[in-house]
């Protein structure tokens, strides 16, 4: 494989258009001056949130996110302000855009929600249990651990329930049970009410609201085919249009919950499509190198906070270079809360074996990227430079690289004596690898909400570890640094 550091020279930038008439030096200056107006305005970033499972609202999550992670006076004036979205094909979505910070380096940032409940209506309960019993066949040793105390539960329960069933028809053939005998002097009719009454809540509030979302998409068969593609098609079409707009210089996705799984889906698939420049810009590429050196080391030795710092920010640096060579990818920051991905061989493959042959191939990309491939090719591209036609290499990622150059960061409440901590969420690293930073945090009070099953939930509906956390991830000071100053074509 050539070496990225060895093949061009640096390309000039561009001059600036200069409009007809005038003096040449009047002329230079004007359009270098709408030049630089242009270039401020753009350092702006936008943040796309993607709510997880359950009979969600338009707008609820993204109003609750933003007013947690963005400190200041109280009341959404002082914070943000509501402005129709015109990124989104949905008509009950806003865009909440928080005014530039100077004093935190923040600059204007837009807040967007990719809302995609609406797909999952109209489910049934044929659906979840299908799923639910796939699950159940599958053997002891492909159940990640924390999973294994429900596993087990799951079965104690269905074994009872099918043992119940099977006495109560044997005592139907030899007389009344004596259990039944109790329910004829306890007014059977309202304790049967009763019963189906719940049973009827359970199912459309729980079952239906909740479990059949997760159960749908992560199900790849027939009868979701067309849910899962409407989902990912609209969130991979709402980040094209925010790449597309020219407003924006950065994007963060956050995903909660299910949207965790539902932002890896869709950047693996923009990935395909913003991995190579509509325009090049062929020089040097010195953090390719750089980038694969950092790998080598995660690889290597054994991961601390200062070695997985560096590993990101050679990411970070990765991405501005491939910004100036031409590539047009914006996402630089890739943010779990309670992710299922911590379940990928339960959920995403038969098991482990399948999960790293995906990883592999490619399929489910993994932080730094894996595979027996190198992580860049050169691709040539026929320019002209001083009225000639020349021929220019820049060096690309593979398909299977969006992780060269995203952050990934994830935040997980420990789970632990099956009632206490997130059961949904968890590290990702020892699954995606080593590249991923996971962050163990702390619930904010010592309430049953916060120390609970419930804590999946209040990753940023409480004042607490959780919070401050999430919001240094963010990195919304995107001021701070050069990163604000990169664009195409501009010189290392």
């Amino acid at each position: 494989m050539e070496s990225p550091v060895a093949d061009d020279t640096d390309r000039p930038e561009p001059s600036p258009d200069q409009e007809p008439g005038g003096p040449v030096a009047d002329q230079t200056t004007l359009a270098t001056a709408r030049l630089v107006t242009a270039q401020e305005r753009r350092v702006r970033q936008a943040v796309v949130v993607i709510h997880g499972i359950g009979e969600q609202r338009p707008m609820d999550t993204l109003r609750g996110f933003a007013d947690a992670v963005l400190e200041g006076k109280a009341g959404h004036a002082a914070k943000y302000r509501s402005k129709p979205d015109v990124m989104n094909k949905s008509f009950e979505t806003r865009c909440l855009q928080a005014p530039a910070d100077r004093q935190c380096r923040r600059p204007l940032t837009d807040f967007y929600e990719y809302y995609w409940a609406h797909h999952m209506e109209n489910s049934k309960y044929t659906q979840v249990l299908g799923w639910l019993a796939g699950l159940m066949r599958r053997s002891p040793g492909t159940i990640p651990e924390p999973l294994r105390p429900a596993y087990c539960l799951s079965w104690g329960l269905a074994l009872f329930t099918a043992a119940w069933w099977g006495w109560s028809l044997l005592a139907a053939g030899t007389g009344p049970a004596p259990f039944l005998e109790g329910l004829g002097k306890q007014q059977p009719a309202l304790l049967i009410g009763l019963a189906v009454f719940l049973l009827q809540w359970i199912g459309s509030h729980l079952v239906l609201g909740y479990v059949a979302d997760a159960a749908r998409y992560l199900t790849p068969s027939p009868d979701n085919i067309e849910a899962r593609n409407r989902i990912r098609r609209e969130g991979v079409q709402l980040l094209q249009t925010l790449h597309a707009s020219g407003k924006y210089s950065r994007i963060v996705v956050v995903g909660h919950s299910l949207g965790s799984v539902i932002g890896y889906d869709i950047i693996r698939q923009l990935w395909v499509d913003h991995r190579k420049p509509a325009v090049p810009y062929p020089q040097k590429q010195p953090e390719l190198k750089a980038f694969r050196e950092e790998m080598e080391k995660l690889a290597a030795e054994e991961v601390t906070p200062a070695k997985l710092e560096a590993f990101q920010q050679s990411q970070h640096r990765l991405w501005q270079e491939f910004r100036r060579v031409g590539i047009p990818w914006l996402i630089t920051d890739f943010i779990t809360l309670g992710s299922p991905l911590t379940h990928a061989q339960l959920l995403m493959a038969d098991d482990g074996a399948d999960l790293a042959r995906k990883k592999n191939q490619y399929e489910l990309p993994s932080c730094p990227p894996c595979g027996r491939e190198d992580l860049y090719y050169g691709q040539q591209y026929r320019l002209s430079e001083a009225g000639k036609n020349v021929i220019r290499k820049i060096f690309l990622p593979h398909h299977g690289a969006p992780f060269a150059c995203v952050r990934w960061t994830n935040l997980y409440f420990p789970y632990r004596r099956l009632i206490f901590g997130d059961l949904i969420g968890g590290p990702l690293a020892p699954i995606f690898g080593n590249g991923v930073r996971d962050i163990s945090v702390d619930p904010a009070t010592e309430r049953v909400p916060d120390r609970s099953l419930a804590c999946h939930t209040r990753y940023w509906r409480t004042d607490g570890p959780a919070l401050e956390t999430l919001r240094h991830t963010l990195r919304l000071d995107f001021l701070r640094g050069q990163s604000a100053k990169i664009r195409p074509g501009a010189a290392l």
